[in-house]
């Protein structure tokens, strides 16, 4: 029974988790890989803190906790304090795989499972012994945090509201590791209830927060005349997240809340007493004091060249205001309206305060067009990056499968439609309107052009890029190549390809059996390979290209190849094929039998393989689909295995045919050519009708008789249609060829679901029902008729 989630909230936070978990499991494969990447670790980070975020939307306590731990361990690494190493990243890929568990769960109930609180425990106790805190815990004095050094500032009074004893038991970790930590002091407005906002909610969004102290103020009302719908609380807490978090955190409420950077000699100040600190001379200063202090210089030389726009005195008030809260000052807007004077004057102000004077500018005259332009980017100040219009961007609007459904749904019966007006054009021609049958073709060819385009654009919006189906395979590489003692390096091309959604979805399963498949019997372990001359580290690929109306796609490896020999043993010893035929098979038939059902040249059964499932799931699934499997296998050099399938499932295209008097249906992917040709043509080889096509020998099959139809008399010809099958091609005789014709193939159900020899049935446009034929089950009839 489909779910259905009644709290929107959750249903948003559920379509959330399936990226934001996607991005982080993405991002801890890249770091593993790459762990000096900064910008990743903070992408990750972030990720993981959205998810955590979100999660305390709800009374979800287990996973809230889960991934509070797996954020202070990303902390710890993104700090410098922590090396991420593999047993890291196996915790961390541990911890989101068991909220990815949860997440059914979660949209069903809207809880966790009941198991959820132990399994969290025992990963968040794991993450929590890499961080070196084996009671579980969180601590400043453990954690260390990367030693930059940042500019001495005055303390507010407020930080000692944190306490004395707690702030003395930091300063010594503080002077230990010369590192720094942000004070925040949080008060919210009387009225943000009435704007939606949860203070409490908000402040533990803070990432990496150490102490919290809640405060009322010690003026409160008497009970009677207290006013339960104000907000009177203060937030005071420390935290070991950056400046820029924290204020990414309270980026609606900037004017309601102080951060401030402590460090080990301001603390010491503000503990003995003393309330002045000497700002750095602008040598002294540290790289990132310098670059912000630089930053607003260059908004007052914007201020001071020219006569400044107002909107470019607007963008520089917005730089500066940023700068200064990212250097700790505590400051104002300029009021509104205030000329450009006014804030050339407030900016002076920002650097002084800064603790980097600069001498001031007097105003010059206004500067050429083509000077200005080294000061000033088209739409802003130096500093400030210039961004696109929101109506210049791409927009992406989200809806619900169901409603592209229903549109592709309609774009069938459209199709059927169409495809009715030639029939109507001929019944016309027969009662002799020929001026409106040829009216009515014409307008059939509008129709047919309009209702194409239609479709296509349907069809794109149905499309999904194979990276969709691939993004499995680097964890599963990963993962496995470490169980399996092998080193693996996964190369993916062709990602952008696209395909019909429900081909990308179908694909996802078959990939995982060929990369299992390739990891555990094609690639070598280290030693054989050295042995052989081979890299240490194999080669895993994955390739996607577009050919013609269908996506071809390919798993290869550097490894063994296929052992014809063992696979021939092996198809012996399971009794996959008779010792007879075994004898009269070529290589690359022997090859293809590694998709049989119960095949397996594992002498052991595991958790990895040996059960003959795997590659016969495969062909079986692709098949379905629509496509093919093919092999090229190298021995001692590798094995390539491709797919090759239709762009789309839900409109196919058929060619008609006529066979014992009924009219069929032939998947045009699965036609090779027609033929009509003399039955002094036809020749006979081992008793059997062949037909030989530019030097190949062809069998022919009756599609009449295959189908125990009556076979119609024999004329001068003989119509043939060649078909692609696993075994090669096969001619089907028929009594005629038709036209092409667009199609929406449906499923046989009811009392027919399973009738072998057919794969669905479609409308035509003159109301009659036609069968599809399934070319597969044709060429093992006429196999077994031999």
């Amino acid at each position: 029974m489909e779910r259905v989630v009644t709290n929107p909230l959750l249903a948003q936070f559920v379509a959330e988790a399936a990226d934001l978990l996607a991005e982080v499991d993405e991002g801890l494969l890249r770091l593993e890989r790459d762990p000096a990447d900064v910008d990743l670790v903070n992408a990750v980070f972030r990720a993981a803190h959205t998810f955590k975020g979100s999660s305390g939307l709800f009374d979800l306590p287990e996973l809230t906790r889960l991934t509070h731990a797996a954020e202070d361990l990303l902390d710890a690494v993104r700090s410098g304090a922590l090396p991420l190493d593999a047993e890291m990243v196996d915790g961390l890929l541990a911890a989101f795989d068991a909220v990815r568990a949860w997440i059914p769960v979660i949209e069903a109930t809207g809880s966790a499972p009941a198991s959820a609180a132990a399994t969290g425990e025992a990963i968040a106790r794991r993450l929590r012994t890499a961080l070196g805190d084996d009671a579980g815990g969180s601590s400043p004095v453990t954690v260390t945090v990367a030693a930059t050094p940042v500019a001495p500032t005055v303390l507010a009074p407020w930080v000692l509201d944190l306490g004395e004893e707690t702030l003395r038991g930091l300063l010594p970790w503080l002077e230990a590791t010369g590192a720094s930590i942000r004070a925040l002091d949080y008060r919210p407005d009387d009225g943000c209830f009435f704007r939606g906002e949860d203070p409490l909610h908000l402040v533990r969004q803070v990432p990496a927060l150490e102490v919290l102290e809640v405060r009322a103020p010690d003026d409160l009302p008497a009970v009677t005349e207290f006013d339960e719908y104000e907000s009177v609380l203060r937030f005071t807490a420390l935290t070991r997240a950056a400046m820029q978090e924290v204020q990414y955190v309270f980026r609606y409420v900037p004017n309601q809340v102080e951060v401030v950077e402590v460090t080990a000699a301001a603390l010491a100040r503000l503990l003995d007493g003393g309330d002045e600190a000497e700002a750095p001379t602008e040598a002294e200063a540290p790289e990132e004091h310098r670059v912000l202090v630089g930053l607003l210089a260059a908004q007052r030389r914007v201020l001071a060249a020219g006569v400044p726009t107002p909107a470019s005195v607007t963008a520089a008030v917005r730089v500066a205001l940023r700068a200064a809260s990212a250097l700790g000052l505590s400051v104002t807007s300029p009021a509104e309206g205030a000329g450009p004077e006014a804030v050339l004057a407030w900016v002076d102000a920002l650097v002084a305060a800064a603790g980097s004077p600069v001498v001031p500018a007097q105003r010059t005259a206004p500067v050429d067009e083509q000077d200005a332009g080294a000061e000033r980017s088209a739409d802003g100040p130096v500093g400030e990056p210039a961004t696109e219009d929101a109506t210049a961007g791409s927009r992406i609007l989200k809806i619900e499968q169901s409603k592209v459904d229903r549109l592709l749904d309609l774009v069938g019966e459209l199709v059927v439609a169409k495809n009715s007006l030639p029939f109507v054009a001929a019944a016309a021609e027969e009662e002799g309107h020929r001026v409106l049958a040829r009216r009515i073709k014409d307008e059939y060819a509008v129709v047919s052009r309009v209702s194409e385009e239609l479709q296509q654009a349907v069809m794109d919006v149905r499309m999904l890029p194979v990276s969709t189906a691939f993004a499995r395979a680097p964890r599963l590489v990963r993962d496995l190549s470490r169980k399996l003692g092998k080193r693996v390096r996964l190369v993916q091309e062709g990602e952008e390809t696209a395909a019909d959604k429900d081909v990308i979805e179908m694909l996802a399963e078959p990939l995982v059996h060929l990369v299992r498949n390739s990891l555990d019997h094609g690639i070598e372990p280290p030693e054989e390979r050295v042995a052989a001359g081979k890299p240490e580290e194999a080669t895993l690929l994955l390739r996607a290209v577009p050919d013609g109306d269908a996506v071809l796609v390919e798993v290869a490896d550097d490894g063994r190849g296929i052992d014809v020999e063992r696979v021939r043993r092996k198809a012996y010893e399971r009794g996959i094929v008779e010792e007879s035929a075994l004898e009269s098979m070529s290589d690359a038939q022997i090859a293809e039998l590694i998709f049989a059902p119960g095949f397996s040249t594992a002498d052991q059964v595991s958790d990895v393989s040996g059960r003959g499932v795997g590659m016969d799931a495969v062909r079986s699934a692709i098949e379905r689909l629509g496509g093919t499997v093919t092999t090229d296998s190298r021995p001692g050099q590798g094995l390539t295995i491709r797919l090759r399938l239709p762009l789309t499932m839900a409109v196919s295209r058929v060619l008609l045919i006529t066979a014992g008097g009924q009219r069929f249906g032939v998947p045009i992917d699965d036609v090779v050519e027609t033929v009509r040709t003399p039955w002094s043509s036809v020749t006979r080889v081992a008793g059997r009708e062949v037909l030989v096509l530019r030097d190949e020998i062809v069998p022919l099959a009756p599609l009449a008789g295959l189908l125990d139809l009556p076979a119609a008399d024999r004329g001068d010809e003989v119509s043939v249609l060649v078909v692609r099958t696993a075994t090669g091609p096969l001619g089907v005789v028929v009594d005629r060829f038709h036209q092409n014709t667009d199609v929406i193939l449906k499923p046989l159900d009811g009392l027919l679901a399973g009738t072998p020899g057919y794969c669905g049935t479609a409308l035509l446009g003159d109301g009659l029902v036609l069968l599809v034929l399934d070319v597969k089950e044709l060429n093992n009839r006429a196999a077994a008729a031999r």
